[in-house]
């Protein structure tokens, strides 16, 4: 009868890395159900989109990592720094549950705006020259989110940021044929591409125009590109063809 066992051999250096590798590697219970790994970092900036963008990804985080509540409220910490890490420290006891540390960093860092307030943001400011449609219209939305749930419509919100966009887009947007946000930056885009191939083919006219060839002193061609230098070139060619031909029949 056969022996199928098979025996493996390993030096002594090979066996204490592989026992060094297993100590040092991280486990599904070291890793799982805590925010040590977390790289979303909040450092107290009194700005109502970076504490949703930060609270957002805790919250994805905290969620995909099956992460709770309790141990999320103490490695909460962990993930902050600077002014916020201060300001934990001294309402920490307030916290007693993950919802309320959510609540509590809200209140403090992106206070509810009137909604006068917001408006006035919205309508403060018009999409200028450089000012590309996409941030300019995502920046509208985000203050528009902020209103009270329900305020508008999507159509009424796009009345309202249809008339802060630069000239160069409602002149060949109509309003009438946009019938979502998605349409209007879609349309925006083939703008911007349009207007940019433009200017990059005006500015190579531009650039030939301001050339000035070296042979004969005028400006819109290059040596290379010089007709008299060719003429004269081939003039002079010619001359040299007739001149021997005609020393070959002597």
């Amino acid at each position: 009868m056969e022996n199928n066992n098979t025996v493996i051999q390993m030096s002594a250096e090979q066996l204490n890395s592989l026992i060094g590798a297993a100590r040092t590697a991280p486990t599904a219970a070291q890793t799982r159900g805590s925010l040590s790994n977390c790289t979303s970092h909040f450092r107290g900036q009194r700005d109502h989109e970076a504490v949703e963008e930060f609270i957002t990804a805790v919250e994805t985080y905290k969620e995909l990592q099956s992460i709770s509540d309790e141990e999320a409220l103490k490695g909460l910490s962990l993930l902050l720094h600077g002014m916020a890490s201060t300001w934990w420290q001294g309402v920490r006891k307030e916290a007693k549950t993950w919802p309320d540390a959510i609540t509590l960093i809200r209140q403090h860092f992106a206070p509810t705006k009137p909604p006068y307030q917001i408006y006035l943001e919205i309508f403060g400011k018009k999409q200028d020259e450089r000012t590309p449609i996409d941030p300019f219209v995502c920046q509208k939305r985000a203050l528009l989110a902020q209103l009270p749930g329900d305020r508008h419509d999507e159509e009424t919100e796009l009345d309202l940021v249809y008339g802060l966009l630069n000239i160069k887009y409602r002149r060949h947007i109509q309003r009438l044929d946009v019938k979502s946000f998605r349409e209007l930056l879609e349309k925006g885009r083939i703008i911007e591409h349009n207007n940019l191939e433009y200017d990059t083919v005006q500015l190579l006219q531009a650039t030939k125009r301001n050339k000035r060839c070296s042979y004969c002193n005028f400006r819109g061609h290059t040596y290379d590109e010089c007709r008299k230098r060719k003429n004269e070139n081939d003039g002079k060619t010619n001359e040299a063809r007739s001149s021997a031909s005609e020393a070959t029949e002597n």
